[in-house]
Formats: C-alpha cells, sequence, structure tokens
C-alpha cells in the first residue's frame, strides 16, 4: 500500500473484502466520554465516516458495549446512503441488566436486534463475541451464531480476545470463527507466543486493535507523566500509575519507553513517520488482514492511512526493538487484567 492508495483483503472463507485500515468507531460516543476517549460531537464523527470514504475505508467496527457508538454510526451511514458499500463489524457483550455477563441464546438474539435497529440496518457483516466472559455456554452461542446467518440479519461472525483455549473450545462447539480481533502493536506482542500460531493453523484473519497502543507509537509521548491516565491502565504501567488501572502490577514502563526509543531512532534512521511505520509493521505480519484505528479528527485518520511498504530489513530492526519488553510482558495477551480473561 502507498503512502496514497487504499489497498484491500478478503477475510478467508468470505466475501469480505475489507480495506486494510478499518475505522474504530469506540470514539464515536455522542459526547459521552470515558476513560479512553474525550467527548466527540456527531458532527465530528460524521466528518470521520465521510473522510473515511474518501480515502478507500470500507470497514468500521463497532460494539453493543461502545457508548452511543451504534447508533451514531448508523445514522451518518444512513444518511450517506453507504450502507450497501460498506463492512460492518459489530460485537455483542456488556454486564447485563441483572448482572450478568455470560449471554444466553435469547440474550445474543435481543443484544443483535438492537444493534440492528440503531445501525438502522437488516444484516450485520460481521458479527463478534467481544471476550470470552460474555457467553454463558459456548455451544449454545455457537448454535446462535448459526441461526442467525441462516436467518440473514448476520453474514459472518467472529470473536474477540480469545486465546488458545477459547477458540478450542468455540472450535469443538462447532463455532466457524472467520476473524480473531486482538490488541496487537509493536509494544504489545503475547499473541505471538500461542495465539498467532492458532490463528494460522485456522486460517483465520487477525483484526488488530491498539495498533498505536492508544497514542504511544504516535512518538508524542516522552515520559509516563505525558500521558493522560485513562491510557495508563495496562499492564504496560505501574498500577501506580493510574488510579483506573486494576491489574495491580508492577509493569513494564522502562522496557517500553525504551522501545519507544528506538523506535524512533529507527524511524529518524529511515526517514520514516513513527505511526506510519508501527502501522505499516503491523500490516507486514502474517495473518493480519486489517488495523483498527480511531481518530478524533479527519486530520488524524488521514494520516493513520499513510502505510508504506517496508523492507525486510527495517521489519526485523522494528521487531528487535521491542523484544526486551515482548519478554517482560509474557504470554498473557490482556492489555489491563493480571488474571487473564484470555484462555
Amino acid at each position: 500500500m502507498s503512502a496514497n492508495t487504499m489497498s484491500y483483503q478478503t477475510l478467508p472463507g468470505t466475501d469480505l473484502n475489507v480495506s486494510r485500515i478499518c475505522l474504530g468507531t469506540w470514539q464515536f460516543n455522542g459526547g459521552a466520554a470515558d476513560l479512553t476517549w474525550d467527548r466527540q460531537d456527531e458532527a465530528t464523527s460524521k466528518a470521520i465516516v465521510d473522510k473515511a470514504l474518501r480515502l478507500g475505508i470500507n470497514f468500521f467496527d463497532t460494539a453493543e458495549a461502545y457508548t452511543n457508538s451504534e447508533a451514531v454510526l448508523g445514522r451518518i451511514l444512513q444518511g450517506s446512503g453507504q450502507r450497501s458499500q460498506v463492512i460492518i463489524a459489530s460485537k455483542f457483550g456488556q454486564c447485563l441488566a441483572d448482572g450478568r455477563q455470560g449471554y444466553t441464546a435469547a440474550d445474543i438474539e435481543k443484544a443483535l436486534t438492537k444493534s440492528l435497529e440503531q445501525l438502522q440496518t437488516t444484516y450485520i457483516d460481521l458479527y463478534q463475541i467481544h471476550w470470552p466472559i460474555c457467553v454463558a455456554d459456548m455451544k449454545e452461542a455457537v448454535e446462535q451464531l448459526e441461526r442467525e446467518v441462516q436467518k440473514g440479519r448476520i453474514r459472518y461472525y467472529g470473536h474477540c480476545n480469545f486465546g488458545v483455549e477459547n477458540m478450542n473450545e468455540f472450535e469443538a462447539a462447532g463455532g466457524r470463527a472467520v476473524s480473531s480481533q486482538l490488541a496487537y502493536n509493536l509494544l504489545w506482542r503475547p499473541i505471538e507466543h500461542e495465539i498467532l500460531p492458532k490463528v494460522k493453523q485456522l486460517n483465520m484473519s487477525v483484526l488488530a486493535y491498539s495498533p498505536l497502543q492508544q497514542g504511544l507509537l504516535t512518538g508524542k509521548y516522552h515520559t509516563v507523566d505525558e500521558i493522560p491516565t485513562g491510557r495508563k491502565r495496562t499492564r504496560l504501567f505501574s498500577s501506580n500509575s493510574s488510579s483506573a488501572a486494576r491489574h495491580g502490577q508492577a509493569g513494564a514502563e522502562v522496557e517500553t519507553f525504551e522501545a519507544i526509543d528506538n523506535i524512533r531512532k529507527i524511524c529518524a534512521d529511515k526517514g520514516l513517520d513513527m505511526s506510519s511505520a508501527s502501522l505499516s509493521w503491523l500490516l507486514g505480519e502474517e495473518n493480519v488482514a486489517s488495523v483498527i484505528v480511531g481518530c478524533s479528527s479527519p486530520e488524524q485518520l488521514e494520516a493513520n492511512t499513510k502505510i508504506t511498504h517496508l523492507d525486510q530489513d527495517t521489519q526485523k530492526r522494528l521487531r528487535a526493538a521491542t523484544d526486551r519488553l515482548k519478554a517482560k510482558i509474557g504470554s498473557n495477551c490482556d492489555l489491563w487484567a493480571a488474571e487473564s480473561r484470555i484462555k
């Protein structure tokens, strides 16, 4: 992909030819800020979608759990008349009114119905389980997803944040996931230990979220103190660095900023923008079909589509720049939790 031309990849086993940059819409909150995203009004969200369409992005990711996101995206796409030209991925899973997290078949059906209404569409192209804990019984969930495919309310299904044990359970239940959405970037590589080999074995696509590690890979931050509190909740940071952290661990702050400095030097040596290099590295990794980028403005989105082909030497140097951090983090793939929900 050149810096000016969008490229596409068909997810194996589907006819979904997705742009290799996917617009994440967690930030389409209609003015309701959270720990990760500031308030974003609908006019800004519409400007971002309009820019995405002009750039050739046809892939949009949302979720039931993202406050207002489905409704805002639905109104924007309905107004643009572009629904049939785009591919929508959404997810089910949040804490239910009675306190349960595990969805029954009836809960999945109800959640999907609401998502379809919010998105103002009759089908969702890719419907995903947000976390393994979002299903009460894996076999029941798979059977419900298959029923929804037969009814035409979803075209394909996948999962997010599944480890090898979770994928084995899903497969044993008869599940035929076409994609696995996972946190993956130069600073966060735990999936390389066990999950990526399993994904390759199943011929699935990885949809990489947090590809710039919440802005760390843009190069704008030089110290821990510069990073907003809500973005220091992850296991890269000491739990003492953010009142919102729940993992209770020491983190890997020294190794994280050492890696960032290494990446910054490689990019300076090669004349590369750090964000572009980080996204390009991801898209050069096997089985990564698309990277999910969030943004707060059309200009930021455009900057995050400037992807270039990296030569093998640069690809290897960037990988080596974060090997020490990868070793420190280990194989727990959960960005936020010490006792992983990802098995």
